[in-house]
C-alpha cells in the first residue's frame, strides 16, 4: 500500500505518463478505448480506483489541497499571460460577439437548466447542488483550469464533483462531434443564415509558435520563478483583501485567482509574455493534470449512478448555449465557421478549438487559439457569476 504525500504524488506522475503514452499508441484496440473514454476521464477516475482497491492510502493527507494552493494560481497566470490582446482587433467583431454570447448562454443557461430540472425532479436536488455545476460553468466558458479554480472557491463534495466531471467531458466530446459533423454542410447553413463576411485572412504565420518549444535551463527557471512569485504574491493579497472586505461569497480563493488573472493580462503587454510560448503553457498544462489526478483521489465512483439526472440538466444547459449562438449568429449574419469556433472556444479548450478551426480551414487556427485563450481569462468569473445565480435558484426553489 502506497501512503504519504510524496509517494502518492510520484505514483500519480507515473500514472499520468502511462495514460498519455498509451493514448498516443496506434494500436487499434487502445485507440478505440481512448475514443470512447478520453484521457481526461482516466486522469480523474484511475486514482479513485487506486484508493478504492487499497493501492493508495490517502489517510489524513490533503495532496489536492497542497497542489491546488501552489499550482492552480500558477496555471491561471500563465494561461492568461498567453492572451494576445493586440490580436483581438484583427479578428473582427463577429467572432468576439459570438464568443461572448456563447459565454452568456452558459452563464444564464445553468440557472435555467437547474430550474427546469428541479421542477421535474424536485427531490433530486438540494441547496448544495449548484457547487458541482459551478465547476461545469467554469469549464464551459474557459477550460479545466477555470473548472479547478471554481472547485477551489465553492468546494463541492467529491461526489458532486465526480458527476460534474462526467457531464463536462460527455457534453464536451459530444458537442465537438456535432460541430465537426456539421462542417460539410456549412455552405448550406451559411445560405440559410444569409451570412455575410469578408475573406480577410488571419495570418497563418502567427508570431507566437504554440507547437515548437525550445526548452532551456534559463527558460524553465524563469518560467517557474515568475509563476511561483505571482502565486505567492496573489495568495498573500487574496487573503489580505478577503479579511479586509469580508464578503462571504468573495473568499480568498476568488481574490487570489483575480490577482493572478490581472497579473497575466498586465504582464502579457510586456516582453515577459514570451515566457508563455517558451514553455509556460506546457508547464502549466502539466501542473494542471497533477491537480486533476489529485482530485481523483477524493472521488467515489459508487456515486456516479445518479449522473443521468445531471446529464438531463447538462443537455438543457448546452442547448441554451447553442441556441443563443445560433439566434445571434443569424441576427448578425455570421458564417458557420465563426459560430462553430466561438462555441467550441467556450465549451472546449485550445486543443479542441484548434481541431474545429483546422477542420474548416487551417488559416482559421489562430482564431481558435485566440478565442480559447480569451475563455481562460473570462472563465473563472463568468462561471462564478453563473454559480451565484445557481446558488440563488437552489436556495429559492
Amino acid at each position: 500500500m502506497i501512503q504519504g504525500e510524496l509517494s502518492i504524488f510520484i505514483i500519480l506522475i507515473i500514472m499520468l505518463a502511462g495514460i498519455f503514452y498509451l493514448s498516443k499508441l496506434h494500436n487499434r484496440l487502445i485507440k478505440l478505448v481512448f475514443s470512447v473514454i478520453p484521457p481526461l476521464l482516466f486522469c480523474y477516475f484511475l486514482p479513485s480506483l487506486f484508493v478504492e482497491y487499497g493501492i493508495i492510502n490517502i489517510g489524513n493527507s490533503d495532496l489536492n489541497g497542497t497542489l491546488a494552493k501552489m499550482l492552480l494560481p500558477f496555471c491561471i497566470f500563465y494561461f492568461t499571460l498567453g492572451l494576445p490582446l493586440a490580436k483581438l482587433k484583427s479578428i473582427g467583431k463577429k467572432p468576439i460577439i459570438l464568443f461572448l454570447v456563447g459565454a452568456g448562454g452558459i452563464i444564464v443557461g445553468g440557472p435555467i437548466a437547474l430550474v427546469i430540472s428541479h421542477s421535474i425532479f424536485p427531490t433530486e436536488f438540494n441547496a448544495e447542488s449548484y457547487k458541482g455545476m459551478a465547476t461545469i460553468a467554469g469549464s464551459w466558458i474557459g477550460g479545466t483550469a477555470n473548472q479547478m479554480a471554481l472547485n477551489a472557491i465553492f468546494l463541492p463534495n467529491s461526489n458532486e464533483l465526480a458527476k460534474a466531471v462526467t457531464v463536462d467531458v460527455f457534453f464536451g466530446e459530444t458537442w465537438l462531434a456535432i460541430l465537426l459533423f456539421l462542417i460539410p454542410f456549412q455552405q448550406r447553413i451559411n445560405r440559410y443564415l444569409k451570412a455575410s463576411f469578408d475573406h480577410q485572412d488571419i495570418s497563418a504565420h502567427w508570431e507566437d509558435d504554440l507547437t515548437v518549444k525550445q526548452f532551456t535551463f534559463l527558460n524553465l527557471i524563469q518560467i517557474l520563478g515568475l509563476g511561483l512569485l505571482i502565486t505567492v504574491l496573489s495568495t498573500y493579497l487574496g487573503k489580505y483583501i478577503a479579511e479586509l472586505v469580508k464578503i462571504s461569497f468573495l473568499n480568498h480563493s476568488f481574490w487570489t485567482f483575480l490577482f493572478c488573472t490581472l497579473a497575466g493580462i498586465g504582464l502579457g503587454l510586456s516582453p515577459i509574455k514570451k515566457l508563455y510560448t517558451a514553455g509556460g503553457d506546457v508547464i502549466s498544462t502539466l501542473f494542471l493534470y497533477f491537480i486533476i489526478a489529485s482530485i481523483g483521489l477524493k472521488i467515489s465512483l459508487s456515486h456516479l449512478f445518479s449522473t443521468p439526472l445531471l446529464l438531463f440538466t447538462g443537455f438543457i444547459w448546452i442547448s441554451i448555449h447553442g441556441l443563443a449562438i445560433f439566434v445571434v449568429g443569424k441576427w448578425i449574419k455570421a458564417p458557420y465557421h465563426y459560430m462553430a469556433i466561438a462555441s467550441q472556444a467556450n465549451v472546449g479548450g485550445i486543443a479542441s478549438t484548434s481541431v474545429i478551426a483546422t477542420a474548416i480551414n487551417p488559416i482559421l487556427a489562430p482564431l481558435g487559439v485566440i478565442l480559447a485563450l480569451l475563455g481562460y481569462a473570462l472563465g473563472t468569473y463568468g462561471g462564478y457569476l453563473s454559480a451565484i445565480l445557481m446558488q440563488w435558484v437552489s436556495q429559492t426553489y
